[in-house]
């Protein structure tokens, strides 16, 4: 099988990232896809969740993942930007809609046959009707069988990004739907949520989901900050494409350490190297940096990002430490990646971060 790199979304500007990269988080997540397994992913902001999504459909990172299964797996992105008002019709219409796309775009060219088909037998009569919800509905469950009789190897997995208001806001019985899809489909399609926020906070009714949440309260994927290695390709790719070189190995280990491999603050403080010399002892000084405003901006995203009760333990934390605080908001904390434990200590991810909360 072919590992030339084919996608259809945007290439990278400037070096892209090697297959390896975020592996970490791609490893368990490719391995819930190929056992049918649903998962959830769950991070606070800008932690790199759009770049892992984009890598993640490259033809050449699905290869090295799936092999052999790769031309069977479809993976389909449902975007919840893409809602307007949350109700059942636009959720069914939205996944039906992305459903077909994605199969449009395949190499394979029966599988784009089969879209335009299924475009002109689903999608346009949903969409001629746009309060008819158990058409969309059945239509939806039409389309994903259309699929599976294709070819009895191919497997489905729907990335549902950015689900945090989705799984707020939508009807209970859409949960209880997209379980029986999937039972329908037993082996052979799963889900993968995005998520800022554990799930059973967003939706503390349980019985509202429980079916659906039993999918995939079991395989939980972190998403952190960088490793040092993709790290460094990042800093590398805004050099490339800043077409500004870093003269000394020395600053790249600075600008990880002090962003503690958060993408967004890796580039705010790039954005600064922009205007300063590598010499300036200011750049790589937390108490200088958190007087600019591109990073206050970042940290103030990557709190906005969390439950008021977790910004309250944090800003506690690092004024006070650990002593009465809430251990399960803690824990919330280190599957989200702000919080770091280590045989030593447990500390903020950053210490820019660090010196912002405590002012």
């Amino acid at each position: 099988m072919s590992t030339n790199r084919k996608t259809s979304t945007m290439k990278e500007i400037g070096k892209e990232h090697p297959v390896e990269y975020r592996r970490e988080v791609l490893k368990p997540l490719f391995d819930c896809i190929i056992g049918a397994e649903s998962c959830y992913l769950i991070g606070a902001g800008s932690m790199g969740k759009t770049r892992i999504l984009d890598h993640m459909i490259r033809s050449d990172v699905q290869n090295d993942y799936l092999k052999e299964r790769a031309a069977q797996t479809l993976i389909c992105r449902v975007d919840m930007n893409r809602l307007s008002d949350y109700s059942e019709w636009e959720f069914y219409e939205l996944m039906l809609f992305t459903f077909i796309q994605t199969i449009g775009n395949h190499e394979k060219d029966s599988l784009v046959k089969l879209s335009a088909n299924l475009m002109e037998k689903f999608l346009l009569p949903v969409l001629d009707q746009p309060e008819n919800t158990i058409r969309a509905l059945r239509f939806l469950e039409l389309a994903i069988s259309n699929l599976m009789v294709e070819d009895e190897e191919n497997s489905i997995c729907f990335l549902l990004d950015e689900f945090d208001e989705a799984y707020r806001r939508l009807p209970a019985k859409v949960f209880a739907h997209l379980r029986g899809i999937r039972d329908t489909h037993k082996n052979r399609l799963c889900y993968a949520l995005l998520l800022r926020n554990q799930p059973a906070r967003l939706r503390p009714q349980m019985k509202e989901h429980e079916s659906f949440y039993e999918l995939f309260s079991r395989n939980v994927i972190p998403i952190r900050a960088y490793t040092s290695k993709d790290a460094s390709a990042m800093i590398s790719q805004l050099e490339e494409r800043r077409n500004r070189p870093i003269e000394e190995d020395e600053t790249r280990e600075k600008i990880y350490l002090l962003s503690g491999g958060h993408p967004g603050l890796i580039q705010a403080i790039f954005s600064l190297l922009l205007k300063l010399s590598e010499g300036n002892s200011d750049l790589f000084d937390p108490r200088w940096l958190i007087t600019q405003e591109v990073i206050r901006e970042e940290c103030r995203k990557l709190l906005e990002s969390l439950e008021a009760e977790e910004r309250a333990w944090l800003v506690q934390f690092t004024r006070e430490g650990l002593n009465g605080l809430d251990p399960q908001v803690r824990q919330i904390l280190q599957v989200k990646g702000v919080l770091i434990k280590n045989e030593l200590k447990t500390r903020v991810f950053s210490p820019i971060l660090h010196l912002y909360l405590q002012q």
